[in-house]
């Protein structure tokens, strides 16, 4: 009786572990996301960089990936190992404005 006590309370305990590491794990993934995804506030072809809103920072990017960037798109910055970063556009400032999730 006190073995199957003592397994059971291992067993919820073990359980209860698992499930904090998840929620832990999962939070710390969407921060990571959430801090590579930027909204383009101004762009500045010239120079290769833009403005984002979040952290109100210019960003040295691919020039070529500037060109088809408007103000309140949302991109995702992927460093590289040698050159200037390179810009993912997630989505545009319309589909932004018009989707229903809010």
């Amino acid at each position: 009786m006190f073995k199957r006590a003592l397994l059971t309370s291992v067993f919820m305990l073990a359980a209860a572990v698992a499930v904090s590491a998840t929620v832990v794990g999962a939070g710390a993934l969407t921060d990571r996301v959430e801090a590579r995804r930027m909204t383009v506030l101004k762009t500045d072809l010239g120079t290769g960089r833009f403005l984002c809103v979040e952290h109100l920072h210019w960003s040295a990017v691919n020039k070529a990936d500037l060109r088809a960037l408007q103000p309140g798109d949302i991109v995702r910055v992927d460093p590289q190992a040698s050159g200037p970063a390179h810009l993912v556009l997630l989505r545009t400032a319309a589909e932004e404005l018009s989707s229903p999730e809010k």
